[in-house]
């Protein structure tokens, strides 16, 4: 792909600022650093499909070698996140659709549950934060650059309020390999509209309601993601690392 003017800046502050929150996180290597740092920025749209990951550049962000970045790259590559090219350096790679499909499959599954489980425990402050992120969600207009991370700490929060640290790793894994977010397909109004009532299902602690909004709210992906049609209100301008020279 052809990197927008400017997206090289964009890109290291946006890794600047993720490096930022990461001090009080604790790695086995600096390897697990930059794998841990490189796919959360594939997961939230920074580098999305086609991004070219320059070793060299990142190497400078990182302020490590080189030895740390390749290898830390080399891991994405097993996770099927990117792949090498011997002219062209890592790129981020384009989920297979069948891939997808069935991680939504799998996250239908795990969110209904979490959504049951939160049901039972949520609180008064919980659910003052989830009215709070829905209307934030819901005053955006299509295309907003907000929409994806409010969608994210919507459902988040349900997911943290459940009290499984399990079933949060599970489902903040499942995020992952969505490199839009698993509501990319979604349109915007549905969203909304679906938020709504999963609030009104938590506040009246009806867990089987929750359980099937939910399930609808996932399953709603999977028909567009079938002919791959995102919707206008995920189309931002997600900005890359460029490549003019290999790793």
């Amino acid at each position: 792909m052809t990197p927008d003017s400017g997206a090289a800046d964009w890109s290291a502050q946006a890794l600047e600022r993720r490096l930022a929150g990461t001090a009080t996180r604790e790695y086995r290597s600096k390897s697990d650093l930059v794998a841990e740092t490189v796919r959360e920025l594939i997961a939230d749209g920074t580098f999305p499909p086609g991004a070219h990951l320059r070793q060299r550049e990142l190497a400078a962000l990182f302020e490590l070698s080189p030895t740390p970045v390749r290898e830390g790259l080399r891991r994405l590559e097993s996770e099927g996140l990117v792949r090498f090219d011997v002219h062209r350096g890592a790129t981020v790679t384009a989920p297979p659709m069948e891939r997808l499909e069935e991680h939504l499959r799998i996250l239908v599954v795990l969110e209904a549950f979490a959504g049951e489980l939160a049901a039972a425990k949520m609180t008064v402050e919980r659910l003052q934060e989830l009215r709070t992120l829905a209307a934030a969600h819901a005053s955006c207009q299509e295309g907003d650059p907000r929409i994806r991370d409010l969608n994210r700490r919507f459902h988040f929060c349900i997911y943290e309020s459940a009290g499984s640290p399990m079933l949060l790793t599970l489902l903040s894994f499942l995020w992952r390999s969505f490199p839009m977010g698993p509501q990319f397909w979604r349109p915007h109004p549905d969203s909304v509209a679906e938020h709504a009532l999963l609030v009104q299902a938590l506040e009246s602690g009806d867990a089987e309601r929750v359980r099937t909004v939910l399930h609808d709210h996932v399953v709603g992906s999977l028909e567009p993601i079938r002919t791959d049609t995102p919707t206008a209100s995920t189309e931002t301008t997600a900005t890359t690392l460029s490549a003019h020279e290999p790793g």
